[in-house]
């Protein structure tokens, strides 16, 4: 069931981002728009398989609104379905062998992740790039049916490919991490397929990945494999679906926001501070007080938490350029103090700890303090209406209220697929200009 929902989210996620700057811009640039038979999602282009798993991978992440993993520290299925649907389009399979081939990837990614975070967040890494290369290489492997010499060499081969800083957030280029590692991990299962070698230890050489991205004393290899599937890490921590399109770890703050202001019923106008406390390894790429763009905003915890405050919401129009240029956000924004949470040792796993506290004109104050985002673990999950509710808002964006409908009732029966080809088939959109 968390597959299945996590594909349908993911599908709706690049469905509403099909028009995007990141998507346009990549569309227009000869070498990554070759014409094949793999529809790009909500357009009516088609391309061939890696400038597909390209597109459609940055349009799943261009609106940040996608799923998330606590042990990942990133977007876990952004990178995996667009190379799986890429290759299901030339190569025949079920629903229930992507379904297979896409678990594989998860663990690979979420279980690498065990080892090196959180100091692989911490120093500037995304998690969703970097880790997710080797996911959506595994699953690629898993629906080619590669042994296990060939799949080896295609998660060794990623070694080389990984990539991502986060001091590219608020930009295109974050969005072109995930169509990366989903091109690339696509890639290296079908040049491993072909025979191409890579270091085996490519992982753990004293030059390997651990070394070279995280550092000695950083990492801890065993983790990956131990207690392997007790139960699988899709189970447990299992997934988080963002009910907001910004960057997750402004998520804990949003949530307390409405939550104190649900209870005590104040206004913009009543509040005369804000202060908001975040882990120190979440802090670092929301603390943005000033904004460039819209991108940006989504970003910031100062505008989020501003916004949320005058709407009431926090939607895809939330950053649109009127929003953003908004003057009455701009001077709530300068109400609003961000400083790293003082007791990060109490935090639970994830990362999220946050606290917030609101002082009203009148003395009254406020204050809540959450360990995570509401819907973010399994025994804690996302109302199952509002995910359903948020991938039609969301789809209908690209293909209309009745195909989003029908594409949703069949990704949550796609394991009755005889032909995985038919929801890339089905996420086609209208013509765009």
């Amino acid at each position: 069931m968390n597959a299945k929902i996590s594909i349908l989210d993911t599908l709706g996620c690049a469905l509403a981002g099909a028009r995007e700057p990141v998507v346009q811009t990549l569309l227009r640039t000869p070498g990554l728009n070759t014409i094949g038979a793999v529809p790009v999602w909500g357009r009516s282009e088609k391309l061939e398989p890696l400038c597909a798993a390209l597109v459609n991978g940055a349009a799943a992440h261009a609106l940040d609104f996608d799923d998330v993993n606590i042990a990942m520290g990133g977007h876990p299925t952004a990178p995996l379905i667009p190379a799986l649907l890429a290759l299901a389009a030339s190569r025949e399979c079920t629903g229930q062998q992507l379904l297979l081939a896409y678990i594989a990837g998860f663990e690979t990614q979420t279980r690498l992740a065990r080892s090196v975070n959180f100091h692989h967040y911490d120093k500037g890494w995304h998690p969703t790039a970097t880790l997710g290369v080797f996911g959506a290489a595994a699953a690629s492997a898993k629906l080619l049916g590669l042994d296990e010499a060939r799949t080896a060499s295609a998660l060794a081969l990623c070694v080389s490919l990984a990539s991502g800083v986060k001091a590219n957030f608020g930009t295109m280029t974050k969005p072109y991490h995930v169509g990366h590692a989903a091109r690339n991990g696509l890639m290296a299962a079908l040049l491993a397929e072909g025979g191409f070698t890579a270091s085996l230890d490519a992982l753990e050489h004293r030059q390997g990945f651990f070394e070279v991205f995280n550092g000695a004393g950083t990492y801890r290899p065993h983790l990956a494999l131990e207690h392997w599937a007790s139960p699988l890490d899709i189970v447990e921590p299992g997934i988080g679906i963002k009910l907001y399109p910004c960057c997750d770890s402004t998520h804990a703050a949003l949530d307390a926001l409405f939550t104190l202001r649900n209870e005590h019923g104040f206004a913009p106008q009543d509040v005369s501070s804000i202060e908001v406390l975040i882990h120190p390894l979440r802090l670092t790429h929301v603390n943005r007080p000033q904004l460039r763009n819209g991108l940006d905003a989504k970003f910031s915890v100062q505008y989020c938490l501003a916004r949320a405050l005058l709407d009431g919401h926090i939607v895809l129009d939330s950053f649109g350029q009127s929003a953003v240029n908004d003057s009455a956000a701009f001077a709530l924004m300068q109400l609003i103090h961000a400083a790293p949470h003082p007791t990060p040792s109490i935090a639970e796993p994830g990362n999220y700890l946050t606290h917030l506290r609101i002082e009203l004109r009148d003395g009254q104050c406020f204050s809540l303090q959450l360990h995570s985002p509401y819907g973010r673990t399994s025994d804690k999950p996302a109302p199952l209406e509002s995910i359903m509710t948020k991938f039609q808002h969301n789809a209908a964006k690209a293909m209309g209220s009745d195909a989003a409908a029908k594409l949703s009732k069949t990704v949550m029966a796609m394991d009755l697929l005889s032909d995985a080809r038919l929801i890339s088939q089905m996420c086609v959109g209208k013509e765009v200009d």
